[in-house]
C-alpha cells in the first residue's frame, strides 16, 4: 500500500494528522486572526531580553512605583515614552519595543492604554507579570 501522492509506502497506517483534518486547517478557518512575526534586530532575541532584564538596569524609568489614573496613563503614548496597563499593574514597555515578536508598531497599539483585553486575546498563555516585571512603574487607579 502506498500513498497514491508521493509512492511513500504506508504499511497500512493511517496518516495523521488527516490531509484534510481540522489539524491541518489554517488559523483563519477556525476564525482566530493570523499573528504576524517581524524579524528582530540583532541582539533582539527573547534570550537578550532575558539578559537584559537581569543586568541591573534600570528598565523602570521612575524612581519608584507609583499609582496612576488612565489620565495618567495616555500621556506615555509615543515611541519613546511607552507605557501600557495590564491587569492592573503600569508597564514602562519603551524598552521592550524592540524585542517584541510582533514589532514596534504591534506594541504601540497598547501603548498609553489599559492593553490587558488585547493582550489576554492575542497572548493569553504569556506571563506578562515575568515578562515585564522589571518594567513594572505602578499600579492603576480609579480617577478622580
Amino acid at each position: 500500500m502506498t500513498d497514491n501522492n508521493l509512492d511513500i509506502p504506508t504499511l497500512g497506517v493511517p496518516e495523521f494528522p488527516a490531509r484534510d483534518g481540522p489539524q491541518r486547517l489554517p488559523a483563519a478557518s477556525t476564525g482566530r486572526r493570523i499573528r504576524n512575526k517581524v524579524a528582530l534586530e540583532p541582539g533582539h532575541s527573547p534570550l537578550d531580553w532575558a539578559r537584559l532584564k537581569s543586568s541591573g538596569q534600570d528598565l523602570r524609568g521612575v524612581p519608584q512605583l507609583g499609582r496612576y489614573t488612565l489620565e495618567d496613563l495616555k500621556e506615555h503614548k509615543s515611541l519613546e515614552d511607552a507605557w501600557t496597563a495590564i491587569h492592573g499593574k503600569i508597564y514602562n514597555i519603551t524598552p521592550y519595543m524592540k524585542f517584541h515578536p510582533g514589532g514596534v508598531k504591534d506594541l504601540l497599539r497598547v501603548a498609553g492604554r489599559d492593553g490587558t483585553r488585547l493582550f489576554m486575546l492575542t497572548h493569553a498563555w504569556v506571563n506578562a507579570e515575568f515578562m515585564l516585571d522589571k518594567c513594572l512603574v505602578g499600579f492603576l487607579v480609579p480617577g478622580p
